[in-house]
């Protein structure tokens, strides 16, 4: 996992340059990892709201009711402006690049810097998660911790394959020598959705220790409740990482691999 975080930094410090830019890409990323924490705290605060029942006080349900909707509303909105505003403030980085590029490393590089924002406020988030879930039960969170730890090697290793893949493409593309869509799209997709099936396996395993401490009296239910949601968030969180990893491994393989290999040529049987 931690060489794909520094591949991921290192290419983030490649794609926006020092100062205001890379400053506002760092905005971005920080609002996108608080978004899930703030929207679990919802959710803690519902289950709390939904288990205590009449036994709170009528100012703690009304600030409770109050904390819940403002929150879940800014949520929501935070998700907005960071969606939106980013595609501003990827234009002005790429922009401010210095050289002339062709339309079609100029495509690459969009697609590449997408995909790495993407990464970084996912990586960041499963990490925060990750801690958040130690605070609110230290045993579950702990084992869940380990899993991610092994399902993000797995996931690192497919990713390796899937690199050397998308580099084969790449350099037959620049020497001209076909490759059938069915080919290129199929190899990206096959390994993304099998990230996911890996982490849907682990999910399930996330679930049954959930249920295990449950079951011991280790973990309140209002908790339980939420760490399941929790739980299902950082799934669909590595889920689509893995779907990030393998296009990340593609723009950045058509955006630097016909100058890394210039001199090399491909045999037709290496495109398998």
């Amino acid at each position: 996992m931690f060489f794909l975080v520094r591949l991921i930094l290192d290419t983030f410090r490649s794609l926006f340059p020092k100062g205001k830019h890379r400053n506002r890409a760092i905005l971005l990323a920080a609002v996108a990892t608080i978004v899930p924490l703030s929207q679990l705290f919802v959710i803690r605060i519902f289950s709390h709201m939904i288990t205590s029942g009449k036994s709170e006080s009528t100012n703690q349900i009304i600030f409770q009711f109050v904390l819940f909707f403002g929150l879940f509303s800014l949520s929501h909105l935070a998700t907005y402006w960071q969606k939106t505003y980013r595609v501003k403030v990827f234009n002005e980085a790429l922009n401010s690049r210095e050289g002339v590029r062709s339309r079609m490393t100029e495509s690459w590089d969009w697609a590449l810097t997408f995909e790495t924002n993407n990464l970084l406020h996912t990586f960041t988030q499963v990490f925060v998660l990750a801690a958040f879930f130690i605070y609110v039960s230290w045993q579950a969170g702990l084992v869940n911790f380990v899993l991610i730890l092994v399902t993000m090697q797995i996931i690192k290793a497919m990713f390796k394959k899937q690199t050397l893949t998308q580099e084969k493409f790449a350099l037959a593309q620049k020497n001209k020598q076909p490759v059938s869509a069915l080919t290129k799209v199929g190899a990206r997709i096959k390994s993304a959705e099998l990230g996911t099936l890996v982490a849907n396996g682990v999910f399930v395993v996330s679930l049954a220790v959930l249920l295990l401490f449950s079951y011991l009296g280790a973990l309140p239910a209002a908790d339980g409740v939420m760490l399941f949601l929790g739980f299902r968030m950082q799934n669909s969180n590595i889920g689509q990482t893995s779907g990030s990893l393998m296009r990340f491994a593609r723009a950045k393989a058509l955006r630097e691999a016909p100058e890394k290999y210039a001199n090399l040529k491909l045999d037709e049987e290496e495109l398998g």
